[in-house]
């Protein structure tokens, strides 16, 4: 199909089955960003500066590649569009690949030992990055509509936040339950990388019927595309606000099982619930956000969300350890907030690809989303290495339990978890008032692109 077959309306069917392609996503994401370092630095026994970095080489990779990754995706000829050949190979081998990581013996050399993890990491993201862009991107192409574009991603985002409970619960559950640790995280692994599997392939065959465009760019210049981008100023500015939330958010997702087991002394068989109880907060909140957001703007709704989300950081330093019933009402509240950071802006930047389509006449969605999924993963990785320093700064050990951490390494979690994420919160809410394609302006560019065709 082509552009016009985005005018009708989406059938609630395929917009499901796309969404809960979302779940292994999730599961990925939530897996790597709350415990790979925890993985890396208690069960193989990984200083955490040599963890951070280990994290780091890979999730430096896997954002450089995904603009390139769109790029290649936008001019992918074929009877089954730009985009799905992706989904079918990148969801029937990145959960594969995923559940090496976890299989790493314990006992090699600690060089060989990261330098395998490192390998086994970059080669697990690069199939990912085919996946995931080329899914995120179909977004754009399912749907023309503003407001359309916005349940969508709602729907999106429910899923999300399933594959992150499932993720964040099931874990904990499994690496608790091996003879050691590293035998629980290979259990993990293992059945994490089935659930990414069928995630995949169930996106893959719930959009044989989607509205797709099948016609690819014909030429390709990366001056002309870089050039694109950087004329494109409502991606630009969204995708600087988009960097500077997931570093907040890599930042709280790779401290989070640290503040809860070391700071405030939980159970470790209790972690999975804890930290699910902010996905689940979330994915309940999802459909009033989305109804908030389809009346009152995305962007208004976005920057109430940031500012919530700065607010929940400040009483983790003055909480009390020993107060998990505290804790897990502030992980609430979080969650209910993250539910529109995270919906609003995946449902605004399908709104630029139109922009761009306006000035250039080109549909660049992979090109646009790669360089999107870029924010989010060079933010998070920055996230979670900064982390990972101030860990060491503040004289972390890692493998030792928490009464063996000294108050200045515990002193440390506590400042890195709110001073962190809450200060570059306010830089993201700033640059977000620069936004400026809401939908009048939205529409009328839309109006100018049909009477032009027409």
């Amino acid at each position: 199909m082509h552009d016009q077959a985005k005018e009708a309306r989406l059938p609630q069917k395929i917009a499901v089955g796309w969404a809960i392609g979302e779940i292994g996503v999730a599961a990925y994401i939530g897996i790597t960003m709350s415990y790979m370092l925890y993985y890396l630095t208690e069960a193989q026994g990984i200083s955490p500066a040599l963890a951070g970095m280990a994290l780091l080489i890979p999730r430096l990779w896997d954002a450089a590649i995904d603009p390139f990754v769109g790029a290649v995706s936008d001019r992918t000829p074929g009877r089954m569009g730009r985009r799905r050949p992706y989904l079918l190979f990148g969801g029937a081998t990145f959960g594969l690949l995923f559940a090496f990581i976890f299989l790493v013996p314990v006992d090699l050399a600690p060089m060989t030992k990261v330098a395998l993890l490192v390998g086994l990491y970059i080669v697990t993201s690069t199939a990912f990055t085919f996946y995931d862009v080329a899914y995120s991107s179909m977004a754009a192409e399912m749907t023309a509509d503003y407001r359309a574009r916005t349940l969508l991603v709602g729907y999106k985002m429910m899923a999300a936040r399933a594959g992150i409970v499932l993720a964040v619960i099931a874990a904990p559950w499994f690496f608790t339950s091996g003879d050691t640790l590293a035998d629980g995280f290979a259990s993990m692994g293992i059945a994490a990388g089935a659930v990414m599997i069928l995630s995949g392939l169930w996106a893959f065959f719930a959009t044989a019927q989607a509205p797709q465009i099948t016609r690819p760019i014909q030429h390709f210049s990366l001056k002309l595309e870089y050039q694109a981008l950087k004329e494109n100023r409502p991606f630009l500015i969204l995708w600087l606000v988009f960097l500077c939330q997931n570093i907040a958010v890599g930042a709280t997702a790779t401290l989070q099982i640290y503040l809860v087991i070391f700071v405030m002394k939980v159970d470790q068989a209790l972690v999975g619930t804890m930290v699910a109880i902010s996905a689940i907060s979330a994915m309940l909140a999802t459909p009033l956000w989305v109804r908030l957001a389809r009346r009152h703007g995305k962007r208004r709704i976005y920057f109430i969300s940031m500012g919530m989300a700065v607010v929940l950081a400040i009483p983790v330093l003055f909480l009390p350890a020993g107060w998990p019933v505290a804790l897990f009402t502030l992980f609430l509240l979080a969650g209910i907030a993250d539910a529109a950071t995270q919906l609003c802006p995946n449902a605004m930047v399908p709104d630029t690809v139109e922009y761009d389509e306006a000035r250039s006449g080109e549909r660049r969605e992979g090109a646009i989303f790669g360089t999107w999924l870029l924010a989010r993963k060079l933010g998070m990785a920055l996230g979670a290495f900064a982390i990972s320093l101030v860990l060491t700064l503040f004289g972390f050990q890692a493998g030792v339990d928490p009464a063996g951490q000294s108050e200045s390494a515990l002193t440390g979690i506590r400042l890195a978890y709110t001073l962190v994420p809450g200060s570059i919160w306010l830089v993201a809410m700033i640059l977000l008032r620069f936004y400026t394609l809401d939908e009048d302006t939205f529409n009328s560019l839309r109006g100018k692109m049909a009477a032009a065709k027409g």
